[in-house]
């Protein structure tokens, strides 16, 4: 009878190492600050023609790689692409998605904000791909843009589903953001 409650009372310890406690869940995604690195790292390269056209129309190109940190947990994010553009260029009204060979996925929405031109891109992105960006710069003189990405963690499967402002998102989430630069000069 000691040895079955034994192996009993061993089952029931095992079982309870493995089940993941609620609290611990909660906090993390109640939590506004960034604990340690990104859970996911993203590569860039941006460009443009290096002098734009008649009307200062200007394509921008954003390669991306992306890779996760090794773990067994799935992982839950929100993306959002985009950046500041020139000073007086008229920023995108959307963005194009395309995978690694080209194949174009989805058109992004994109919006002003505080804190340049964002599209949300949603939670589902492949690992490597390209996002074009189309604006008309000021004929005043060259431009530089910073471009990339913000990406919201901690998130579970339900939340990375639902759709949120980025005023939302960073409020609740951990925000890391990934940027690159590119130049241009409209054509005289």
């Amino acid at each position: 009878m000691r040895r079955a409650l034994g192996i009993v009372a061993g089952l029931v310890l095992v079982a309870a190492a493995l089940v993941p406690p609620q609290a611990q869940a909660s906090c993390v995604t109640a939590a506004k600050k960034c604990r340690g690195e990104p859970l996911i790292g993203i590569e860039l390269v941006a460009g443009a023609v290096p002098r734009a056209g008649d009307g200062g129309r200007v394509s921008y190109t954003l390669d991306y790689a992306m890779t996760l940190t090794p773990s067994f947990a799935p992982y839950w994010g929100d993306f959002w692409v985009g950046g500041r553009f020139p000073r007086g260029a008229r920023g995108p009204a959307t963005a194009t998605l395309l995978d690694g060979t080209g194949r174009r996925l989805a058109v992004l929405a994109c919006r002003e904000h505080a804190d340049g031109v964002w599209c949300a891109a949603g939670s589902h992105l492949p690992p490597r791909g390209r996002i074009v960006f189309t604006t008309r710069l000021a004929p005043d003189g060259p431009g530089t843009a910073r471009l990339g990405f913000d990406s919201f963690e901690g998130l579970d499967r339900e939340q990375s589903e639902r759709r949120r402002t980025r005023a939302q998102a960073r409020e609740r989430f951990c925000n890391h953001r990934f940027t690159t630069t590119v130049t241009t000069t409209p054509d005289s």
